[in-house]
Order: structure tokens, then sequence, then C-alpha cells
């Protein structure tokens, strides 16, 4: 391979990271789906960008934004990661069996659906599983993805959605925090710092209703 063969194929884990970084629109999100450091992200996108010698985001602003560059680099590359997927995927499932690829949300994953994963492979042995953590909205088609545990609206882009359970979110702090703040009913919490969820941008103004 040459020189100008190798610079114009980045290595796979800068285009995971490119791909992540460019869905969450946030370096920690994508290194949480990726199990990364933020600072690995952050360096892998760092030799992309000087391998290709174009910024693909732009890191001024709330968000990390893609560039026009990175736009269309994603456009470009998202059908070649696709397709990377699904041939990986169809030449394990012939290999060892059937395949199931299912995405969750990080913390439902790792406090509720992992440490049930023994029982599911006592029962069913010849299926893998393999395991993606997702925190925003995502494209089934693209991702290559046959199911998913999430939370959303049943308008989700190619998908069929089975409703399973309301979900429970509720304002939380410490002993020391509560009785330093007089803490008495919830418009006392409008007077105070209150943190977010990137994955519930609406949960305050939704619990306050």
């Amino acid at each position: 391979m040459t020189s100008l063969s190798r610079r114009l194929l980045p290595s796979t884990s800068a285009l995971a990271a490119f791909d992540a970084v460019a869905r969450h629109e946030s370096f920690s999100s994508a290194a949480e789906e990726l199990s990364l450091t933020q600072g690995a992200v952050s360096r892998q996108i760092a030799a992309l960008e000087e391998q290709l010698g174009a910024a693909l985001f732009d890191r001024t602003s709330r968000h990390v934004l893609l560039t026009d560059a990175g736009r269309a680099y994603l456009s470009g590359i998202s059908p070649a990661l696709a397709s990377i997927r699904a041939a990986s995927l169809q030449v394990m499932s012939q290999m060892r069996g059937t395949t199931l690829n299912l995405a969750f949300l990080p913390t439902f994953g790792t406090r509720w659906l992992i440490p049930r994963i023994p029982r599911f492979v006592a029962q069913y042995p010849d299926i893998i599983l393999n395991f993606a953590t997702r925190i925003g909205q995502f494209d089934f088609e693209r991702e290559g993805l046959d199911a998913a545990i999430h939370i959303g609206q049943p308008d989700w882009p190619n998908a069929d959605c089975t409703f399973l359970m309301e979900e429970t979110v509720a304002p939380v702090c410490s002993p020391a925090f509560l009785k330093q703040h007089a803490i008495t009913e919830p418009n006392d919490l409008l007077r105070l710092p209150l943190f977010n969820m990137a994955s519930r941008p609406g949960a305050w103004s939704h619990w306050f209703k």
C-alpha cells in the first residue's frame, strides 16, 4: 500500500470516533458509547483531521457541530460504515449461528440487562449477542441494529415500536444539600442549581409540570 493510499484510508477507530461524535454532537457522549475516555476520542478526531487536512467539527458553540467538510465526509463514509457492519455481521452469523444486534442505554444495560444475559445465553446458546450503547436517537438501518431498548416516542425512524413501561425520573440530592438549602416543596428547587441529563433534555420541565 502506498503512502497516498494509507492517507486516504483512515483507521476504523478514527472513523468510529468521528461517526459517534457526529451523531451525539458531544465528545463525552461519544466516549461513553465507545467505552473510551473523552481524551482518547478527542485525539482520534484530531488525528483524523490532521490526516485529511480539514477541520471536521466546529468546537466554538455549545455543541460540537459538523463543519461543511465534516457533513460532506459523514455523508460519504456512512454507507461504507454500514456496509462494513453488515458484512461483518453476515460472516459472523454464518460461522457461528444467529446474531442479535441490540442497543440500549448505558445505565439500563449495566444495571438491569447485563446481569440477566447468562440466563438468556443458557436458554439460547446458538444466538450471538452484539451489544451497542446508545444515548440519543439513531437510525436502525444505518447502524445495522436489530432491536433496541430505549426511551423515545413511537415515531422512531425506520423502526416498529413496542411500549414496555413508563419511566419514573425523580430529583435527588445529598442529605447535607437538603439540610443546607431547606428544601420543603418543588418550587424551592427553582432557586438552586439543577443538573441536567444529556439523554433527558426536557426532564426538569416535565417534572415541574
